[in-house]
């Protein structure tokens, strides 16, 4: 099936809109999934699914971006055959925790019986949290949990003087740090290192019908994460603020510069191992799974190294 412009269509999901996901706005609004012959349908999983996954097993997407950490629990928990992560998007976490503006300098302690507004859209980035607080001495049950909030109302919560400290990923974070209403305390992904985090996955039945359709979107997908690599966050920030409307330009700038100092992006879409078990070590910590699943039952490397030989 073509489109009207003799391109393939293709269906591309993500999770949240976020600059997190800079590699996949980028490969789209830098032309580079076109140049492939792709005419990519862009969106948001929408409320009737709980996440991408679910959306894919029920044909509403091609391809959607996740945290593997999905498709790791549904492994764990027994299923046979689960969604299959073949491109990287993010190798570091990309969330944030602020505190309130104070002299003295923060130390991991703080968090000790501190009242937290962690993120409560996904259990991924608070079992990254736990990772770091237990990393540092810190037993996270000690914290004192504000939860069922959506994005908008544990920032407007925190504003309005609600809690010690909140748990954000960027443009979020910055808006809140603009507006000095918080300090800046820990930044994740440097804390906990590289981890496959988020990527690109699809059912083994679209990877095995769409093999063409699949390889071109790597290709194009690998040159714009070498665009984002060489170019700076005002061009970048620049390219990609039509995603992010009402936001201020500036802050994505800054959210870009943020993100790229720590190296939150991969420089190429290989999902290597060490990375996933660097994950797994997480979700383990987590309770979120009791054993560790192989490599091969929830990855597909081969896909990468097919497209580009």
């Amino acid at each position: 099936m073509t489109s009207n412009q003799g391109r393939q269509p293709l269906r591309l999901m993500e999770t949240f809109r976020s600059v997190f996901y800079t590699p996949i706005h980028v490969a789209i609004a830098g032309g580079f999934l076109e140049e492939e012959g792709l005419d990519v349908t862009f969106s948001t999983c929408p409320p009737q699914f709980p996440h991408p996954l679910s959306a894919l097993l029920h044909e509403a997407a091609d391809i959607v971006q996740s945290g593997i950490m999905r498709s790791i629990i549904a492994s764990d928990w027994g299923a046979e055959t689960v969604p299959m992560h073949f491109a990287k998007i993010n190798s570091r976490d990309g969330f944030f925790v602020l505190g309130r503006p104070n002299s003295a300098p923060f130390k991991w302690e703080d968090f000790d019986g501190a009242q937290v507004i962690p993120v409560g859209f996904s259990p991924m980035p608070w079992a990254s949290f736990q990772y770091a607080l237990r990393g540092h001495g810190v037993n996270p049950d000690t914290l004192n949990l504000t939860i069922g909030l959506d994005l908008e109302e544990a920032i407007a919560a925190f504003r309005g003087g609600h809690g010690d400290f909140i748990h954000l990923p960027e443009p979020a974070a910055e808006q809140v740090l603009s507006q000095d209403a918080a300090n800046l305390v820990v930044a994740l992904g440097p804390v906990n290192g590289h981890i496959a985090y988020s990527s690109f996955a699809a059912t083994n039945k679209f990877l095995a019908t769409n093999s063409d359709l699949t390889s071109r979107f790597i290709q194009g997908y690998a040159r714009a994460l070498q665009w984002l690599a060489v170019n700076d966050a005002t061009i970048v920030g620049s390219a990609t603020k039509e995603f992010f409307h009402g936001v201020d330009p500036e802050l994505i700038i800054r959210s870009v510069d943020r993100y790229k100092a720590q190296e939150t992006w991969p420089t190429e879409p290989a999902l290597n191992e060490p990375e996933y078990q660097g994950l797994q070590d997480i979700l383990i910590a987590a309770g979120m799974v009791k054993e560790r699943q192989l490599y091969a039952k929830v990855v597909r490397p081969d896909i990468v190294l097919q497209a580009l030989p």
